[in-house]
């Protein structure tokens, strides 16, 4: 029970040290600390390709935005085009001689399709473009860019390895050079109790550099490894860059089959039929009594003069 409890607190303390160490080594880099001589970590292919993808991913993020407004422009243009097929054409009317009212004209047309060109039809060619955009162009894009945000991940854990390993690179070297110090010291005749003072600062140091040096070796592994996965995923990144042509034209493709299609459901015989208004009747009626009202004539009109009277 004592051992199981104790590991999570093991693993937190061990989150906390490294954390601690990362920002150590952080900070002494942005401030330039430590000896002058030290020269920090660094893998300069990941940074120049990582430096690359940033660049075109921008490109990137501009294409798929235009190709999303395009596949909303195409849903919307289909969607319009068949509500306006179907559309009713407006009416003529005219004056009857022996009424005096207005009365509408037989149309020799309905709708705006006239008897060819299938709403219908332009509504399911609009599903098909924007499923069609999604799929061979959206979808491919939204896969990129979620590979290049992998990858954002992975530099960013390349860089907390590299501040680790530059931390117990630099404690080695630090360690060594005391030790080189206290050699020194015992070269210079130092006897007696002083003797055997540097001795003991001399082994003491000996050990921890021997420690420091298995966690370095530990960590120069733990980041070369970390830093030859990101270089191999940089590789794929930039060389799925080169499908985007295959993307654009596949998005020209959907387009010119798209309209080509829309060409032929213009000619799709369709009953000619006049759309019934879903208004009251209530309404109805008394839209079209104003409506021919307004339209008589001026003798076919009977004003009630009989307040002038």
């Amino acid at each position: 029970m004592g051992s199981a409890s104790a590991s999570p607190r093991n693993g937190e303390g061990s989150k906390v040290h490294h954390a601690k160490r990362k920002m150590i080594e952080g900070m002494k880099q942005y401030l330039k600390m430590g000896a002058k001589r030290f020269m920090h970590t660094e893998s300069a292919r990941c940074m120049l390709m990582y430096d690359e993808v940033k660049t075109f991913k921008a490109i990137v993020d501009k294409c798929e935005k235009v190709c999303q407004s395009l596949r909303h422009a195409n849903d919307a243009f289909f969607q319009q085009v068949a509500s306006t097929l179907e559309s009713n054409l407006p009416l003529s009317f005219e004056y009857n001689p022996e009424t005096g009212a207005a009365e509408m004209v037989p149309p020799v047309q309905h709708t705006v399709a006239g008897g060819r060109g299938s709403g219908e039809e332009m509504r399911k060619l609009g599903e098909d473009v924007s499923l069609g955009l999604e799929g061979e162009v959206l979808r491919p894009i939204a896969a990129w860019k979620m590979h290049a945000e992998s990858v954002k991940k992975r530099m960013g854990e390349l860089e907390d390895r590299r501040l680790e390993l530059d931390f117990y690179r630099r404690a080695v070297e630090s360690l060594l050079a005391t030790h080189d110090k206290l050699k020194l010291q015992l070269a210079d005749n130092v006897d007696g109790t002083g003797k055997e003072r540097v001795e003991r600062r001399m082994h003491s140091t000996w050990e921890k550099k021997q420690s420091r040096d298995v966690k370095l070796q530990a960590s120069l592994a733990s980041y070369s490894a970390c830093e030859s996965e990101v270089y191999d995923e940089l590789r794929s990144l930039i060389a799925d860059a080169m499908h985007f042509k295959a993307y654009l034209n596949a998005a020209i493709s959907v387009q010119s089959a798209s309209f080509a299609t829309a060409a032929s459901c213009m000619e799709i015989p369709v009953e000619d039929k006049r759309q019934e208004m879903v208004v009251s009747a209530r309404g109805s009626g008394g839209a079209d009594a104003k409506k021919q009202n307004a339209a008589a004539p001026p003798h076919g009109r009977h004003d009630d003069d009989s307040d002038y009277e």
